[in-house]
């Protein structure tokens, strides 16, 4: 079993359970109730994300060898577009400039319709990670968490950041998407045989940066849960 994944996944899950104890320890308005329900989500895609792994090493799953189930791209590219649009969902919701939610709006469709129309029309459904939907996607949440830090530099939330959760959220996976975006725009060298040193160094880089953002959710649910309400 790859070590490194169930690292990413007990991290995930500390985010998860932080998450639920906040939500049901205050009243939260419905976009952190909706993240803390994502994050759920996002584990449970990891989990069966893991299949392959358990297919490779456990021959009782042989049976399960020559089918979809033998990779997970397919799983990761559906759940990769499912991904951006929800974070692009969680800061429209919670800037209030008119012009920065039509942008967003707008943006999310296109990138909607663009990201499932190149996984159709290619190969790279089953083969590979769709670095299309990746570089595309973190431009959508760069430009998204851009929105949200020009609104908090025009209030007075700038003096207390330290003390909002949306704050974490956003440099959390604002770091995340920028610094693994250049693994997927490389995926075709994921092989171990031909590219070990590729491989290693997106181990690496996953399992921290992964680290990294949980940990800002994590620290972020603790941090806001001194005070009884919602940031």
């Amino acid at each position: 079993m790859n070590k490194n994944l169930l690292i990413i996944d007990g991290f995930e899950l500390l985010a998860s359970i932080s998450g639920s104890i906040y939500i049901l320890k205050y009243r939260v308005d419905n976009s952190i109730r909706y993240f803390v329900y994502f994050l759920w989500f996002t584990l449970l895609v990891e989990l069966v994300g893991l299949i392959p792994s358990l297919i490779y090493y456990y021959n009782y799953l042989d049976f399960l060898k020559d089918t979809f189930l033998e990779k997970n791209n397919w799983l990761f590219n559906i759940f990769h577009i499912l991904n951006f649009l929800f974070y692009t969902y969680f800061f429209r919701s919670i800037i209030n400039t008119l012009l920065y939610k039509k942008t967003l709006k707008y943006l999310a469709i296109f990138f909607l319709l663009t990201t499932v129309s190149n996984l159709l029309l290619t190969d790279v459904f089953f083969s590979v990670a769709s670095a299309f939907t990746y570089i595309f996607g973190s431009i959508l949440i760069l430009i998204s968490v851009m929105f949200y830090f020009l609104e908090l530099l025009q209030s007075d939330d700038i003096l207390r950041f330290n003390k909002n959760l949306y704050f974490y959220i956003a440099i959390g996976s604002l770091i995340f998407h920028l610094a693994v975006t250049p693994l997927f725009i490389y995926s075709n060298y994921f092989d171990l045989g031909k590219s070990p040193f590729y491989v290693e160094i997106r181990r690496v880089i996953l399992r921290f940066t992964n680290i990294f953002m949980y940990s800002c959710f994590t620290i972020g649910f603790l941090v806001c849960s001194r005070k009884n309400k919602s940031y």
